[in-house]
């Protein structure tokens, strides 16, 4: 029926014309003869006009609520992208308030002593599953060389392994080859802090002495490439059998490292006193 219609359109709009005319015609004679052909003309026309009247509804309101359609769409497209711009903004001044509050303590640490800590991002890490490394975005052109200390406000981090100009490789504490001196904070018992690439192992210590879980170790000075009293970890079990001459401890890292993402490299002042860089009291 559409369809038709459709095709016949023309036909049918100069049709509906014609029989208007003749209905102004008509309208305007007064004998009864015509009164009655105006009447039976009006009732054979009115099924046209009424189809007439049918269709431009019809397809009027098709046609306004497509177009309210394309506009709604395109408000929405519009919402959609500016909802997108609004949240990566939040997302950014998240991001920024979690850096601001993680850095505003490591810089009030900055300045606690005179030695000077040059302030490195991470940029990279150790490619393999056996080393634990990471790359920082400091090198020989900003002091860095290598066997320095590398520090946060938590603990030792580890210690630069190599240097470039412009950047350095950190050896974490907890990579295998790792090899720190170590004491327990709280009765000076002395170990060496060994990485065990998942975590830190306190081990020598002598098989007297008394050592329990919670303990903090600390770094001890010995070998002056750590300075002393920097938190390496807590100590979470501790392991010695009957025919051993050692006992040894597993140590919590004080540093999470998988989380990481700024570091300080501790480059010591050859005009200060080499006492300890941080104070060993809990």
């Amino acid at each position: 029926m559409l369809e038709f219609l459709r095709k016949q359109r023309l036909s049918l709009v100069i049709l509906i014309t014609l029989l208007g005319l003749l209905l102004v015609v008509f309208r305007d004679q007064k004998s009864p003869k015509d009164s009655i052909l105006q009447q039976s003309i009006q009732t054979l026309v009115h099924p046209a006009q009424a189809l007439a009247h049918w269709i431009v509804i019809e397809v009027g309101g098709r046609i306004d609520g497509y177009i309210n359609l394309v506009d709604t769409k395109a408000e929405n497209r519009q919402l959609q992208q500016r909802i997108a711009a609004l949240q990566a903004q939040l997302n950014q001044f998240r991001e920024e308030s979690i850096q601001y509050r993680r850095l505003k303590h490591q810089l009030a640490f900055a300045k606690q002593n005179p030695d000077r800590k040059v302030f490195a991002e991470i940029i990279g890490e150790s490619a393999d599953s056996i080393h634990q490394t990471r790359i920082v975005n400091r090198g020989q052109n900003d002091g860095v060389h290598r066997n320095l200390a590398v520090i946060l406000q938590e603990g030792v981090v580890g210690h630069v392994q190599a240097v470039s100009p412009f950047q350095s490789v950190v050896q974490l504490v907890t990579d295998r080859r790792s090899r720190v001196p170590a004491l327990i904070q709280r009765n000076r018992v002395r170990g060496l802090a060994f990485g065990t690439h998942y975590g830190l192992e306190l081990r020598q210590i002598n098989r007297r002495a008394e050592i329990k879980e919670g303990d903090r170790v600390i770094t001890s000075g010995l070998g002056r490439m750590y300075p002393k009293g920097v938190l390496l970890g807590t100590v979470v079990e501790v392991k010695h059998k009957s025919y051993e001459l050692f006992k040894t401890a597993v140590l919590e890292p004080a540093i999470n490292f998988d989380q990481i993402e700024e570091v300080f490299v501790i480059i010591r002042s050859h005009t200060q006193p080499q006492g300890p860089l941080f104070s060993d009291k809990p």
